[in-house]
């Protein structure tokens, strides 16, 4: 067990080194590279050489690209990536109050997701000859197709404009009250399960029904076992592995769900911050948005894998030859 977690850890630490040499490239992928970006576009033709060089003295870019990526690594494991160069504040100043509004609708849309989803999924595999199984598979089929934009402009619209059901924009922190906080929050939280939840579903659908046709649960009817003893004991354990290693993917999906919805919803979160980061050129606080969320999609893959490896024999198993 040990030396199977020791691997994962191993291969995690060497995704998390991929992902911050890609992270550190971005800013050679802005149009004119980084000075321009700072200077705004065409502002990088305006000044003259030594002030070019005072600029790159000062971004640190006169020294060879491996010991940029050095300082700027160093840097970034204290927490530090920089300046914003359109506030002009420290990148984490900047982020900072971002994180708890879409950390709110990660996690309660992924809690959505894994209830409701997972529900559907199994109900779905055990009525997946009847029309309820037939009807939940093609409801996840529309869901899977409906993109968070139009669903998001549906929702506001009519669920908080037209009917004024929920607050059609705007976020309530939770400082100024819990019930306020939450009824801010339902209608994004709902728009983003709504993908998410499908594809759920029909993970958790496929492997409940290759468990409910698997010879140990012939031999569970067999035996005369109770009908919610053979669904809820015996096939429902084979659902909860697609459960666990969908949440790292449901996380990264989640996060660029959030870039749209919390537009529409003006919600001031990492999505809607991104998306304005991107439209300035920002690009010190594009990086450190893509590195935070590499790195705990990392986290989460290491977690997913070793909870995989403790509940399921066959897993071990198969890691070990």
């Amino acid at each position: 067990m040990a030396r199977i977690v020791l691997h994962r850890l191993a291969t995690s630490i060497v995704t998390v080194f991929i992902t911050t040499v890609l992270v550190f490239a971005l800013r050679y992928l802005f149009p004119g590279g980084p000075i321009q970006a700072m200077l705004g576009g065409s502002g990088a033709g305006q000044v003259t050489a030594k002030q070019l060089g005072a600029i790159k003295a000062r971004l640190g870019l006169n020294v060879p690209v491996p010991d940029q990526y050095w300082h700027w690594l160093l840097n970034a494991l204290h927490g530090n990536f920089g300046t914003s160069y359109y506030s002009q504040q420290p990148v984490m100043q900047v982020l900072r109050p971002r994180f708890v509004p879409s950390l709110e609708l990660i996690v309660g849309s992924l809690g959505v997701s894994i209830v409701v989803g997972g529900g559907i999924g199994v109900l779905a595999a055990i009525m997946h000859h009847r029309r309820l199984g037939r009807a939940i598979v093609l409801a996840t089929g529309l869901g899977l197709s409906v993109p968070d934009f139009w669903l998001a402009t549906l929702a506001a619209g009519f669920l908080g404009l037209t009917w004024r059901i929920f607050p059609a924009v705007g976020y309530t922190p939770i400082s100024q009250g819990f019930l306020s906080n939450i009824h801010s929050i339902i209608l994004p939280v709902l728009v983003l399960s709504v993908v998410v939840g499908s594809i759920l579903a029909r993970h958790v659908s496929s492997a409940m029904t290759a468990a409910l046709n698997s010879p140990y649960i012939r031999t569970a009817w067999a035996m005369g076992l109770p009908r919610r003893k053979v669904y809820l004991s015996c096939a429902l354990r084979n659902a909860v592995g697609p459960v666990i290693t969908f949440i790292p993917l449901a996380f990264a999906a989640l996060v660029g769900g959030t870039v749209p919805v919390e537009h529409v919803f003006n919600i001031p979160g990492l999505g809607s911050e991104i998306l304005s980061s991107v439209t300035n050129e920002d690009f010190p606080v594009v990086q450190a948005i893509v590195l935070i969320v590499g790195v705990i999609v990392a986290l989460l893959n290491l977690g997913a894998d070793v909870a995989m490896v403790a509940i399921d024999p066959r897993v071990r198993s198969a890691i070990s030859e």
